[in-house]
């Protein structure tokens, strides 16, 4: 039976070559901590931003440890940058080890994205209290926190003491450590506490800022700017309609040729014996065979 066993175990590592070897030379480059109390739960957000070393043989199997009592992971991403990452088509199982839980990641990319969100802030009262741990089998190169202050939290500290980091874009105070190695199976703890009065989540009070528009914002025409040029075009379409319409009337009246009003016979004249012109009825004189204005031929009775 123990020869079937071991047989079996044998099978599985050569099936298996380069996961095995991966995880026992696994070492992470860099992985940034972030904590953000009271964000968007009344627990502590813990996101996790992990690049593999550049020698890591891909696909390779990631432990994480993580409280028991957090149950499952929130997010798990893996791409080829931190800014590729997708949790679409990732394979983890997990398992628990006393008072931790074991997340096993078959990661194809050395980027890693991890979060997930620990019960384990306390409150009595206005005081708040938290403790971190970070320990895994794997060497890290460069291993450092990022704590975002809760939104009205007061008497705000980190232990060890982190450097102010600022306020970010989003109108959030941040504190930042300096990077540090960490060896395998190595403790890293933090740990913070805070006053809040209220349990309102910073998620809920953050606030979107207006953008400031003014007349030298790029994009934006400024109508003072703008207004010779509006004037002038008004003024050149005007100046258009206005030969056109010239144009136009000046063409009407060359269509419309008028006819002259025939004279009034005189007295004593037969009407057969006078002659008008055919064309512009101007009335022509005895003997006339074209008409004195508009030249055109006379017809007469006897043609």
């Amino acid at each position: 039976m123990r020869n079937w066993i071991l047989i079996l175990m044998m099978g599985a590592l050569f099936a298996f070559p380069s996961f095995a070897f991966a995880q026992e030379g696994l070492t992470i480059e860099s992985i940034e901590i972030k904590l953000w109390p009271e964000y968007d739960k009344a627990d502590m957000l813990v996101i996790d931003y992990i690049l593999l070393s550049t020698d890591t043989q891909l696909p390779a199997i990631l432990d994480l440890r993580i409280p028991a009592d957090v149950g499952s992971p929130f997010v798990v991403a893996v791409g080829s940058s931190l800014d590729l990452v997708t949790d679409q088509g990732v394979n983890y199982t997990t398992r628990v080890e006393g008072d931790w839980l074991v997340v096993s990641i078959e990661v194809t990319g050395p980027a890693i994205q991890f979060e997930y969100y620990d019960p384990g802030l306390k409150k009595d009262g206005s005081k708040r209290t938290y403790s971190y741990e970070w320990t895994s089998d794997y060497a890290v190169q460069n291993l450092y926190f990022t704590v975002q202050k809760p939104f009205d939290a007061t008497f705000f500290s980190v232990t060890p003491e982190l450097q102010d980091d600022g306020i970010h874009q989003d109108q959030m105070q941040y504190f930042a450590s300096k990077p540090i190695s960490v060896a395998p199976r190595e403790v890293v703890s933090l740990d913070l506490k805070y006053e809040k009065q209220s349990d309102t989540l910073s998620a809920s009070r953050l606030q979107v800022q207006p953008v400031g528009v003014d007349e030298n914002t790029p994009g934006r025409v400024s109508f003072s700017n703008a207004l010779p040029y509006v004037v002038g075009g008004l003024g050149l379409v005007m100046i258009i309609g206005g030969l056109v319409y010239y144009w136009q009337s000046g063409r009407s009246r060359t269509r419309h040729v008028r006819r002259r009003k025939r004279p009034s016979r005189e007295e004593g004249e037969d009407e057969t014996s006078v002659e008008y012109c055919p064309q512009c009825g101007t009335r022509a004189k005895p003997g006339d065979r074209f008409c004195r204005v508009c030249g055109a031929r006379m017809r007469r009775s006897e043609e």
